[in-house]
């Protein structure tokens, strides 16, 4: 059963809005992971001039995959939720209920973000909450410093 959102919620606090990571963002992000890394490795296999080279690029894929732990990144991420109030930002681990982190509205200083797949948000005492592979990361962004900006003022 899923945990109820609203637990973590202080008295008086409204919910705005709330985000999963998406699996589709996650695959394509390993989709431009491989592309690019093909165009990368493109010019050695073509100076190797030998067509069973191309059979490098699945090795490239296992080696993001297990080695750089990308796979792991999806693992730690598909069970965080992130939740926006009138008050602060939360991100919260469903499977551990003490791992709960947040941050402020007005003490948002900085939103950084990673192409497509990745927003660090960054608080005054530099704590950092790391949204990763939710849709449409563009305009939550927006949505983020629209709230940060209304709870300024």
């Amino acid at each position: 059963m899923a945990e109820p959102l609203s637990e973590h919620l202080d008295p008086g606090e409204v919910l705005r809005a709330t985000w999963r990571p998406a699996f589709a963002v996650y695959l394509r992000r390993e989709a431009f992971v491989l592309a690019a890394t093909a165009l990368g490795f493109a010019p050695l296999v073509i100076y190797m001039d030998n067509p069973r080279a191309w059979a490098l690029l699945p090795l490239v894929v296992l080696v993001d995959l297990v080695v750089f732990d990308n796979l792991g990144d999806w693992q730690r991420n598909r069970r965080l939720v992130w939740l926006l109030t009138d008050q602060r930002l939360l991100q919260i681990d469903t499977t551990d209920p003490l791992a709960t982190r947040s941050i402020a509205l007005p003490h948002i200083a900085r939103m950084r973000r990673l192409l497509f797949w990745r927003l660090f948000v960054v608080g005054d005492a530099r704590e950092i909450i790391d949204i990763a592979y939710v849709r449409d990361l563009g305009r939550l962004r927006a949505y983020l410093a629209t709230a940060r900006e209304g709870a300024t003022a």
